[in-house]
């Protein structure tokens, strides 16, 4: 299959959800397929969102739920003008583990900046800019609590507790929507995922 424009793609859902494994499973695809892709994430995907994303993710940070909106704002505008519209207008699969979306349900729902405000700032700071698909992966949140636990390196968000990662689990049920969300079932084998997930993008 040969691109003639860019597709961007991105994986959202709690903690061990599986994204990252299925981010993986995809590369070797489009690799074996000879489609040209790029594997990003957020917050990062630059040098400047790197450095941002330790900032944000830090156990020991002190930053407030609006300052770290707009690190993640900045870390994502920065991803978006060096990394996703390049790779893009060069024909590229541009795919991200987590997007705007995750900050929605992070900042937005859960730590009550408001889902609205937040999809506010991405319209207003980032021209509304989003993915052609989004692969949200559903999964129960006392299999998050037994996955995070098998996890050495833990940040803020994997030490949360089970009424935490439920409240992200309602989170991304009020943002979905059936025009770019595809409701990924993260209890399935990773090869049955996969196979539906090239399904879905007609690969």
């Amino acid at each position: 299959m040969k691109l003639n424009k860019g597709l961007f793609i991105s994986f959202e859902g709690p903690e061990a959800s599986g994204k990252s494994s299925q981010i993986l499973l995809l590369s070797k695809y489009l690799k074996k397929s000879k489609i040209p892709y790029i594997i990003s994430r957020e917050p990062g995907g630059t040098d400047f969102a790197e450095k941002l994303r330790k900032l944000i993710l830090d156990n020991k940070s002190t930053i407030n739920n609006l300052e770290e909106l707009l690190l993640l704002m900045a870390a994502r505008s920065n991803h978006i003008n060096e990394v996703i519209i390049p790779n893009l207008k060069k024909g590229k699969i541009v795919i991200t583990d987590r997007y705007a979306d995750s900050s929605f349900v992070y900042q937005g729902y859960v730590n009550k900046f408001g889902i609205k405000r937040a999809q506010k700032l991405h319209k207003e700071l980032l021209n509304n800019f989003f993915p052609d698909y989004t692969f949200i992966f559903k999964i129960n949140p006392k299999e998050i609590i037994k996955r995070l636990k098998k996890r050495k390196v833990k940040n803020k968000y994997d030490k949360s507790n089970l009424l935490f990662h439920q409240k992200i689990i309602q989170g991304y049920k009020k943002i979905a929507n059936p025009k770019r969300y595809i409701t990924v079932d993260a209890s399935l084998s990773k090869d049955i995922i996969h196979k539906n997930i090239i399904k879905k993008l007609k690969l």
